[in-house]
């Protein structure tokens, strides 16, 4: 004996489920007794075979219950309401609920089916097993007619007009009610994607901005360090267009130094991004060096003109001052 949950498919959602095995048509008729099994997928669309232990030609018997009691664990003895919200308040559990008044219907499994993700409860209860009848039967067995879910397609042309019937019912009218649909998804869809861009970009943004600031001080500290070699340099008839192109070829080094280092991490830490990426099924990974060798000739641009700037500030003064400014 175990939970089970139980779908009424009307014929609309029976053309759109996946027929794993057996002939669903059988759900059409309430005189044939006839139910499915129902097996979930994930978001590949592979079939848990675990889930259900229902086969086709199975005959399955639920239990629907009209009344239910709470009996004493140990002694088996039925406890009335008030007794039971007195253990409650006190904390004592020792009950479980039982059937008391109930009919039992038997059922064969005609087929075995997979409903998609957007037709489902988007629920399941811990060791039930779902099981789906046509909608006909379902309300006859089960004695209720109340729907828990209307499903519909609407062409291209009407998608928005129903959109917007849909969105002020459910403000309106019956403001109980929620509805899912191809806009709203996507707009779901889209918020979760600009915030990885968001995320992302300003993480990009702050590491770029920290690295460009860095090359600044490494070239900064460089020159400042040695102005007193670069004095002498000049001193000793080093001209300023020598000078200005040895400070160029240290930065272009810098530069290029931080290019090639940046392309080898890339290409080492791609297996990790790939797993980190298979984390969400419609992520794809795409390995690509475009980003790295799209700022590259800008950093050239900086490793270029940086120095240059540096070295110009430095430069101010003559080379007497700052050989005696490098001594003192």
């Amino acid at each position: 004996m175990g939970i089970t949950q139980l779908y009424g498919l009307e014929d609309f959602i029976l053309g759109e489920i996946t027929v794993l095995e057996g002939d669903t048509t059988l759900l059409s008729d309430p005189s044939q007794n006839a139910i499915a099994a129902v097996y979930s997928a994930d978001e590949y669309g592979v079939i848990d075979e675990n889930v259900n232990c229902f086969k086709v030609g199975d005959t399955v018997t639920l239990r629907y219950v009209e009344k239910w009691v709470n009996v004493d664990m140990d002694t088996g003895e039925e406890l009335s309401a008030e007794e039971t919200d007195a253990r409650w308040a006190r904390g004592e559990m020792n009950y479980v609920p039982q059937a008391k008044v109930y009919e039992e219907k038997e059922y064969t499994v005609c087929a075995r089916i997979s409903i998609p993700s957007a037709l489902t409860y988007r629920y399941s209860t811990l060791g039930a097993s779902e099981l789906a009848m046509g909608a006909e039967l379902f309300k006859q067995d089960t004695g209720t007619s109340s729907v828990m879910a209307y499903a519909f397609n609407t062409g291209e042309a009407s998608n928005a007009a129903m959109e917007d019937f849909l969105k002020e019912y459910t403000k309106s009218v019956q403001p109980t009610c929620d509805y899912e649909s191809k806009q709203s998804k996507t707009a779901e869809f889209e918020g979760f994607r600009n915030m990885f861009l968001t995320m992302g970009g300003t993480l990009a943004g702050i590491i770029g901005l920290v690295g460009v600031l860095n090359f600044i001080n490494a070239v900064l500290t460089g020159i400042l360090a040695r102005k007193r070699e670069l004095a002498m340099l000049q001193s000793v008839s080093m001209t300023g267009k020598q000078m200005n192109t040895m400070i160029v070829y240290e930065g272009l080094y810098y530069t290029m130094l931080s290019a090639a280092l940046s392309l080898v991490l890339s290409a080492a830490l791609e297996p990790l991004v790939g797993s980190l990426c298979s984390a969400f099924w419609f992520f794809t990974y795409r390995s690509t060096v475009l980003p790295v060798l799209t700022v590259i000739p800008l950093f050239l641009i900086l490793g270029i003109l940086i120095p240059l700037l540096v070295y110009r500030s430095v430069n101010r003064r003559t080379i007497v001052e700052r050989l005696r400014e490098a001594e003192g």
